[in-house]
C-alpha cells in the first residue's frame, strides 16, 4: 500500500491509502507549507482509510487553519463519511461534495 499526495494548481490530489501504514510518509506534511488562499483536498483516488487516515487529516485540517488557508474536501470515499460518523467528527470535515 502507498499514498501519493500531489499539488495541481489549487488541490492536492490523494491517491492509494490514508492509513497507519501509510501516513509516515507524511509526517509532517510538509505540501502545507506552501498553501495559500483557497485549496481542495481531492479524495478520489483513495482506495482506503482508517481512523489512523481520519485522524491525521483531521490534524492536517487544523494546522492550514492555523495558516488561514480556507480547505474544501472533494470527491471524499464513504469509507471515510463513514468512519467519520462513528467517530462523530463529521462536522469537522469541509465536504463540499
Amino acid at each position: 500500500m502507498t499514498l501519493n499526495i500531489v499539488q495541481d494548481g489549487d488541490s492536492l490530489r490523494f491517491t492509494g491509502a490514508l492509513n497507519r501504514d501509510t501516513l509516515m510518509l507524511y509526517s509532517p506534511f510538509t505540501l502545507l507549507n506552501s498553501l495559500q488562499g483557497s485549496v481542495r483536498f481531492d479524495l478520489a483516488a483513495l482506495n482506503n482509510v482508517d481512523t489512523a487516515g481520519l485522524a491525521w487529516l483531521l490534524q492536517q485540517l487544523a494546522v492550514v487553519k492555523s495558516q488561514r488557508v480556507s480547505v474544501a474536501l472533494c470527491n471524499v470515499p464513504q469509507q471515510l463519511l463513514s468512519l467519520a460518523d462513528v467517530s462523530a467528527v463529521r462536522a469537522l470535515l469541509p465536504v463540499i461534495d
